[in-house]
């Protein structure tokens, strides 16, 4: 493991192993970070995409990815709406945070949902089916949050 010196001399921050860096240089770095424009999250799956048919397993689960993209499209739209809206930077990164957690909780739950079917040819179609479901609820909270900034009519 790693250690990581550093030391403050003269107004210079010295990394160990490193040249010394001027607080201005490293204050300006800070500055160019903080401008770095905050973008809104982007739901991407990693699947590659089936066909549909009602007549097989592979052919169900394909629906479903169907239903996922268009579902996510809609999802992806909202979070650009949403993240329009917010006020700073603070409350973008408060955003990304909360689209991240809810991804990790969406992949959570799914995969615990179809652990019923565990070794189980019908495991991924459950999967894809909780996303489906759990996709349209989060378009509706993310429905409920644009309007909450929108002005009342």
């Amino acid at each position: 493991m790693a250690i990581i010196a550093v030391l403050v001399v003269g107004g210079s921050i010295i990394f160990a192993n490193s040249k010394p860096l001027s607080t201005s240089t490293v204050a300006s770095t800070a500055l160019d970070a903080a401008k770095k424009e905050l973008v809104p999250p982007v739901l991407k799956e990693d699947f590659t995409l089936l066909s549909c048919s009602q007549r097989t397993t592979i052919g169900l689960e394909g629906c479903a990815e169907h239903r996922i993209l268009s579902v996510d499209t809609r999802i992806n739209a909202l979070r650009r709406q949403v993240f329009q809206h917010l006020y700073d930077n603070a409350a973008r990164r408060d955003f990304i945070s909360a689209e991240d957690v809810w991804f990790a909780y969406r992949q959570a739950m799914c995969t615990s949902e179809s652990d019923v079917n565990e070794g189980g040819s019908l495991v991924p179609v459950d999967f894809a089916n909780c996303v489906v479901h759990l996709d349209r609820q989060h378009l509706a909270e993310l429905v409920t949050l644009r309007s909450s900034y929108e002005p009342a009519s």
